[in-house]
């Protein structure tokens, strides 16, 4: 479940590249996420307590660069964890997408209509969790996600904030 609310932490930020090749800056719907690129973010995370681990704050740097086809890529890096998010634009689909994998063994898959609020699955063997995650830019250097997880008659919330 830790993938997935850093993997998110990502989602305030997407991203573009030429067809092959990545570019230097996100261009059509993904434009709007070019705010994320440059220096690294410093993100504080509060974890309540999940499947046996306890409540506590995470820590952790996030680096954005651009990949291939116009795809926003981050690379979230803490004591305790690592994971790499991909977020894009479909315009066959028409929505935002979102994929993850971490440190932990988890991996997941989320959609969004704005680019804002994204819904979607984060699994780890058997264990499959529903993720809503919003991230709301609240400056020109700041950014906050919330992100609800909820699986098996069990819910959490996670709050992240991100400055540089």
């Amino acid at each position: 479940m830790r993938y997935l609310y850093i993997t998110l932490i990502a989602l305030a930020c997407l991203g573009f590249a030429l067809p092959g090749r990545a570019a230097d800056a996100l261009t059509g719907e993904m434009a709007s996420l070019n705010f994320l690129l440059g220096a690294p973010w410093s993100c504080t995370s509060s974890v309540p307590e999940i499947h046996g681990m306890a409540a506590h704050t995470d820590r952790m740097s996030v680096t954005f660069d651009v990949a291939p086809n116009n795809v926003l890529h981050d690379h979230v890096a803490g004591a305790n964890y690592m994971g790499d998010d991909y977020y894009g634009y479909s315009t066959r689909m028409t929505n935002f997408w979102t994929t993850n994998a971490d440190s932990h063994g988890m991996h997941g898959f989320a959609t969004s209509s704005d680019g804002k609020t994204f819904s979607g699955s984060s699994s780890m063997g058997p264990m499959t969790a529903n993720v809503t995650t919003t991230y709301t830019r609240t400056g020109p250097n700041a950014t906050t996600m919330h992100q609800v997880l909820s699986g098996d008659g069990l819910q959490a919330a996670i709050d992240s904030r991100c400055t540089r």
